[in-house]
C-alpha cells in the first residue's frame, strides 16, 4: 500500500511539472509569436553603421526605430530614410533616403563611370534611395532602383545618441 501511494505522488508530481512545462512553453510561444508579427508589421529598433548617412546620422553605432505599415502600403514619398534589404547582398541591411518613387526622374550627373548626364524614370513597384552623404554612399546610382519589397520600415526616430524624430521631408532632400 505504500508503494503505490507513493507511485502515485511521483505520478501527481510529473503531471503537475507537465502541466507547468506545456503552460510556460505555451505563453513563451504566444510571447515569442507576439514579438515576431510586432517587430515584422509594426515598429523595429536598429542599428546605423557607416558614413553614408552623415549628417543625418554619425555612423558609429546610431540607434533608430523604424515603422513597417508605411512600406507595406506603399505609401513611401521622396524625403523618407528607409531601411531595406542590400540588393547586392540580400543577408545586410542599410538605411538610405529615398529620393524618388515610380514615375518619377532622376538625373544622374557624370562621374567615374559616365561622363554623360543621364536620365532615368524609376519603375512601376521600386524606389530609388541615395544616401546624404553621396560620396560615401553605395545606393541605387551603383544598383540602380530597389525594388518596394525589399524596403523593411520607414525610419521614425533616432533613439541613441540624439533623440528625435527623423526628418522624412522633402526638404531633407534638397538640403544635401
Amino acid at each position: 500500500m505504500a508503494a503505490g501511494a507513493s507511485w502515485s505522488r511521483y505520478q501527481q508530481r510529473i503531471n503537475s511539472w507537465i502541466t507547468a512545462a506545456t503552460e510556460n512553453t505555451s505563453l513563451f510561444l504566444h510571447t515569442l509569436s507576439c514579438f515576431y508579427v510586432f517587430s515584422r508589421y509594426g515598429l523595429f529598433v536598429s542599428k546605423v553603421t557607416g558614413p553614408s548617412m552623415l549628417p543625418t546620422f554619425g555612423g558609429q553605432g546610431d540607434f533608430v526605430i523604424a515603422e513597417a505599415v508605411t512600406p507595406m502600403w506603399g505609401q513611401l514619398k521622396p524625403g523618407d530614410v528607409v531601411i531595406c534589404t542590400r540588393p547586392v547582398d540580400p543577408a545586410e541591411s542599410i538605411i538610405k533616403r529615398v529620393v524618388a518613387v515610380e514615375g518619377e526622374e532622376v538625373v544622374l550627373y557624370p562621374d567615374r563611370e559616365s561622363s554623360e548626364v543621364r536620365r532615368l524614370t524609376v519603375p512601376p513597384g521600386h524606389v530609388w534611395i541615395q544616401g546624404d552623404n553621396l560620396t560615401q554612399s553605395l545606393d541605387s546610382r551603383q544598383y540602380g532602383p530597389v525594388p518596394k519589397a525589399l524596403v523593411r520600415g520607414r525610419v521614425v526616430f533616432q533613439v541613441f545618441p540624439k533623440p528625435g524624430w527623423v526628418d522624412n521631408s522633402i526638404e531633407a532632400v534638397r538640403r544635401w
